[in-house]
């Protein structure tokens, strides 16, 4: 969509509007009497604009660290762009291997190489699950031992370092990942109070136990359904109300152990080809160890693969992670980032990786702290302006206008897809959003009414539990900076 600049078209969407440019005085007397509304009374806001040049036009707080949210994955993508354009990141496919077993069997191996597009989705067209047991079952093999989900690539931190990460966050980490690491329960209430409700998992029984005790509530009351999953456990109980008469309920919970998972739905497609599976099902991790996850990558070659799949191209695949915000997409490249310097991918490689480009970039150390890729860990920070300056350099590089494709469009797609629609910053207006319990970001880039292209970082974190959203004040407050600029 082109970016309109006119005067007229500004006028006409944002009356009233000033006949000259504000000063940065009054432009931040502007944004800071909106900032001030009593409802958000506690919020603590940090902005920083500047244009091409680096002339600032609005500045708060530029030096105080916040909690980037989602703007983390700035970072991570951009630096798998900076290490693909130097040919120094791989991103290679899921595997199945035969490897000898007990009583002359041979086992089928499930290999993950962190790939996060594998699929056995009913609509998987390419890099499925099921082309790798068609490719078992072409090898002639008519019965194995046991079938073993491999996610050794990476050692086995299937939860982000911080422990402060709350549950449902669609962030359990494998090199063997599949389906997003996720799946579905439906309840459904009984059709009196007091009864019991039903559950239904589909993807994963009868393989994975469910212990439904869910109970039917009085009519019109809230759906309350929970779950609690054992770590390294096939159990998932269920418990919780749902209301008499009401609709089934399907909820998404994140898998425990996606090796495991990934082997159970394997070693199903493998029985629906006619191969028998004699011995077991289980996964195979790398033991979590400090020298595993700062050892070098492996020198010597894999094991001779049966079948390899080709994983999505990677600018496609950090395009879903910027465009959707895909926490899991995003911890996962953080985690390869460590293989362009020939380490182990693991979270500690990774963020050393990363850190080392943002050295690069300039930014300095206190500025900016990570321990994560998706940006759900409370514990990160950046600073408005190290943010800003990031922004900046990643402008001076050859694969910019790639990565900046990757951003969402105010009022078009992705996170921004429902916002600042209506107004002249919709289809101009390009940012990675970023949202957690207290905090909320926008960083990006955006075309004034002056035709100036500002670069911009907008954090508001400690919002009180009992505030309204900070949402609609920052889109306002970025209409007001693009109008008077």
């Amino acid at each position: 969509m082109p970016i309109l600049k006119t005067a007229a078209f500004w006028l006409t969407l944002t009356l009233p509007m000033p006949l000259a440019a504000a000063t940065p005085a009054d432009l931040e007397t502007q944004i800071r009497a909106l900032l001030a509304k009593p409802d958000l009374a506690g919020t603590r806001w940090g902005l920083r604009v500047e244009d091409k040049t680096g002339q600032v036009i609005a500045s708060i707080a530029p030096d105080d660290r916040f909690q980037p949210a989602s703007n983390t994955k700035v970072f991570v993508t951009s630096a798998a762009f900076d290490a693909l354009a130097q040919g120094k990141l791989a991103n290679p496919g899921t595997q199945v291997r035969l490897e000898p077993g007990a009583k002359g069997l041979q086992n089928v191996v499930l290999v993950g190489k962190g790939d996060a597009a594998l699929s056995d989705r009913p609509d998987c067209t390419r890099d499925c699950l099921g082309q790798l047991a068609d490719a078992v079952a072409a090898s002639g093999v008519k019965r194995v031992g046991d079938v073993i989900g491999d996610d050794s690539f990476m050692p086995d931190e299937r939860w982000v370092r911080s422990g402060r990460i709350r549950p449902g966050s669609h962030t359990i980490i494998s090199a063997l990942t599949l389906n997003d690491n996720i799946f579905a329960i439906t309840v459904t209430p009984g059709t009196a109070q007091g009864a019991a409700a039903s559950a239904t998992m589909p993807d994963l029984a009868p393989e994975v136990a469910l212990i439904d005790e869910v109970t039917t509530a009085a009519p019109g009351t809230s759906a309350e359904v929970h779950a609690e999953i054992a770590p390294g456990q096939r159990a998932i109980r269920l418990f919780g109300t749902l209301p008499a008469g009401g609709k089934p309920q399907t909820l998404h919970f994140d898998v425990d152990d996606p090796a495991d998972v990934a082997a159970i739905r394997f070693a199903r497609l493998l029985r629906a080809r006619g191969i028998t599976v004699s011995g077991s099902v289980k996964p195979r991790h790398a033991p979590l160890t400090a020298e595993a996850i700062l050892a070098a990558a492996p020198a010597t070659p894999d094991a001779p693969a049966l079948a390899s799949l080709t994983p999505p191209d990677p600018v496609e695949d950090l395009t879903l992670t910027a465009k959707v915000s895909q926490n899991l997409h995003a911890h996962l490249w953080l985690k390869k980032l460590a293989l362009s310097q020939g380490l182990a991918p693991s979270t500690p490689a990774g963020l050393t990786v990363l850190n080392a480009t943002l050295d690069r970039a300039g930014l300095p150390r206190w500025s900016h702290d990570f321990y994560d890729g998706s940006g759900l860990s409370p514990d990160n920070r950046i600073t408005p302006r190290a943010m800003v300056a990031y922004l900046h350099w990643i402008d001076g590089q050859g694969w910019a206008p790639q990565w900046r494709a990757t951003l969402p469009i105010a009022g078009v797609d992705g996170t921004l897809a429902g916002r600042m629609k209506n107004t002249p910053l919709a289809g101009n207006l390009r940012a990675k959003t970023g949202t957690l319990l207290a905090a909320n970001a926008l960083a990006g880039y955006v075309t004034a009414a002056s035709g100036r292209e500002l670069v911009f970082a907008f954090y508001a974190n400690d919002r009180p539990g009992d505030a309204p959203s900070v949402l609609p004040v920052m889109d306002k407050v970025m209409q007001v900076i693009a109008a008077g600029t």
